[in-house]
Order: structure tokens, then C-alpha cells, then sequence
């Protein structure tokens, strides 16, 4: 491989900016309220079912729909991309994907779609600010499509 080629590769990796946001750690009253929670669903699972298993699972699944509370969630923007994971999640998309950004005053979404739809909230990546909201908005402005 030519030395232009692996430059050129090595700066489509180039990261612009990485943080980390951990939403529980900044509220810790509702880290009570999600773990009490969680609690009260094994419980609930536990009296139904009549067995620890399903009890488990049932405060398993509902503190893994929560991982992006519960967990540190490390944000990456390079040059060819924008990607949110955690332990237990990687989300990424890259930038020739992104067709629409929302803004609002807790970060900003990228969306794949073209205009609003009820599969956003499935789709795209959402960038939480934490303590860089300025840094975070002048990346993706620089990095987004120009169309966008």
C-alpha cells in the first residue's frame, strides 16, 4: 500500500473530540429511583413467577434498557464518523449518513432520516453535551454534510 493511501486512511480515523457524560453520577436522585425501581420489578417477577430466575432477568432487562443512565457513556467524533458506547453498547454513524441534526438543550441528535419520523428514536446517534456543549456543537458543525 502506497504511504498517500495509508495517510489518507489514518486521517479518516482522526478523532476531533472525545468525552465521556455519565448521567447517574450527575443525578444521583434518580439513580435511587431507577435502582428502587428495578427492585420493584424483580419483586413483582418474583411473586408472579414463584421463582429467582425470572426475577433476575426482569431487573437484568430493565437496568440494560437503562445502561445509558446507569453507565458512563463515552462520546468519539473523528472524521469519518460520530459513535456513543458504553459497556455494553457501541452506537455509531458515520458523517455521509447524517441527513438531518435536532438540537436541544441537552445535546444533539443525528439522524439518518430526512425528515422527523416515529422510527428517530430508534435510529441515528444522540450526543449528549455534559460539561462540552460548545466544543460538541462546533465539531459537528464542522464535520456534518453541508446539506445537513
Amino acid at each position: 500500500m502506497s504511504a498517500s493511501l495509508t495517510d489518507a486512511a489514518a486521517a479518516d480515523r482522526e478523532i476531533v473530540l472525545r468525552w465521556q457524560v455519565h448521567l447517574a453520577k450527575e443525578q444521583p436522585q434518580r439513580f435511587v429511583g431507577v435502582i428502587a425501581a428495578a427492585a420493584a420489578m424483580a419483586l413483582f417477577a418474583f411473586v408472579w413467577f414463584g421463582s429467582v430466575v425470572p426475577a433476575l432477568v426482569m431487573g437484568m432487562v430493565f437496568l440494560g434498557a437503562l445502561s445509558d443512565f446507569l453507565l458512563p457513556v463515552s462520546y468519539t467524533l473523528t472524521t469519518t464518523h460520530a459513535s456513543a458506547s458504553t459497556l455494553v453498547s457501541k452506537r455509531m454513524m458515520a458523517w455521509k449518513d447524517v441527513k438531518k441534526c435536532y438540537l436541544d438543550d441537552a445535546g444533539v441528535k443525528l439522524s439518518p432520516l430526512s425528515r422527523k419520523s416515529r422510527l428517530e428514536a430508534y435510529r441515528g446517534v444522540y450526543l449528549r453535551f455534559g460539561d462540552k456543549r460548545e466544543e460538541v456543537l462546533q465539531a459537528v458543525a464542522k464535520l456534518r454534510p453541508q446539506n445537513v
